[in-house]
């Protein structure tokens, strides 16, 4: 019985192990495709105003940045909808917004807009988020 177990310890013993080496390839091959896929999603891009009206109406989420224009604010609390235009070097976007406003939401405030360009020219606000103010900006000079 010895020898029977002698005989099965030297042809188990110089085989590789490929587990650990189809294991290693696997998580590889995953982790190097999570980088690819998510390397989009980190940048982030602004279309100007003139850049969404030559792209045209679309399905496709887009995300436009520019500054709030204060007469163009019309704000329904009772349905919570916000109605504004934005405003970059390239034109002004009619935007429409449904959820709570922000509280530094004002006239000249750098907005960050996401959501779909429709066909009747009107942006459609999925989110709406505010970049900080200029005044945090200037807190270090005297």
């Amino acid at each position: 019985m010895s020898h029977t177990d002698s005989g099965q310890s030297q042809t188990s013993s110089p085989r590789p192990p490929y587990k650990f080496i189809l294991g290693g390839a696997v998580i590889i091959l995953v982790v190097v495709w999570l980088i690819i896929g998510n390397a989009g999603l980190s940048s982030v891009y602004y279309l100007t105003v003139a850049e969404l009206g030559a792209e045209g109406p679309s399905d496709r989420v887009r995300r436009v940045s520019g500054t709030i224009v204060g007469e163009s604010i019309h704000w329904n609390p009772q349905d919570l909808v916000l109605e504004f235009e934005l405003e970059d070097d390239s034109g002004r976007l009619p935007v429409v917004y449904h959820g709570p406003k922000p509280d530094m939401f004002r006239d000249g405030a750098e907005a960050v807009v996401e959501g779909k360009y429709g066909v009747d020219g009107v942006f459609r606000a999925s989110d709406l988020f505010l970049k900080c103010p200029s005044k945090y900006e200037d807190a270090g000079s005297p």
